[in-house]
């Protein structure tokens, strides 16, 4: 292959992806068929073959592309100077449980996140601590966690809580206005409005 056509394999494997994480939502992981993938795509299920063995291998893509866009919009979340901390924090949460919110159906995203959990459950075990870990420093760094310590709250406590109350909000809001309502409550709790 030459350097002009890897580009193109690229953006048609992305646009596959992309293709494929909305049918993926929409009808939970049993349900979907490479057809499916394929007429989402706009491509044959012959074209799709040339870029994906099977639904899992895609699957697999879906998933890896979703983990490290989320690490990447957590990162920048937390790192934005330009915004208040609970601001911060309330689009970190976001970036990590919001992607689905209002968007999948429960019964299947508990099969999607089974599915995901059988190959990656370690890393995203792993982004999970590491996200309360930003957050916990982030808190400490800032002098929001201090606030707490006279009644015995640690900043990892606190970063704790955060995704705790994130987590549940995913879980109980029928939509995405309604999740950051409910997470930009916990937000300012955290930060108790210093910011």
């Amino acid at each position: 292959m030459s350097d002009t056509e890897e580009p193109a394999v690229s953006a048609r494997q992305e646009g596959i992806v992309a293709a494929a994480t909305a049918v993926f939502l929409r009808f939970g992981l049993r349900k979907t068929t490479m057809d499916d993938i394929a007429r989402e795509a706009g491509i044959s299920r012959q074209g799709l073959y040339l870029h994906f063995a099977s639904k899992d291998a895609v699957f697999r893509r879906v998933v890896e592309d979703m983990l490290s866009g989320m690490r990447d919009s957590v990162r920048h979340a937390l790192e934005r100077d330009d915004l208040p901390v609970a601001d911060r924090l309330a689009e970190a949460c976001e970036a990590f449980h919001g992607l689905t919110v209002g968007k999948v159906e429960l019964r299947q995203f508990s099969e999607l996140l089974q599915a995901a959990d059988a190959f990656a459950g370690p890393r995203m075990s792993g982004m999970e601590r590491e996200f309360v870990a930003d957050m916990a420093q982030l808190l400490g760094r800032t002098g929001h966690a201090a606030i707490w310590e006279k009644d015995g709250i640690s900043a990892t406590d606190l970063a704790e809580h955060l995704f705790a109350a994130s987590a549940g909000a995913k879980y109980e809001s029928a939509t995405v206005e309604i999740y950051r309502a409910r997470v930009r409550v916990a937000t300012r709790v955290v930060t108790r409005g210093t910011d």
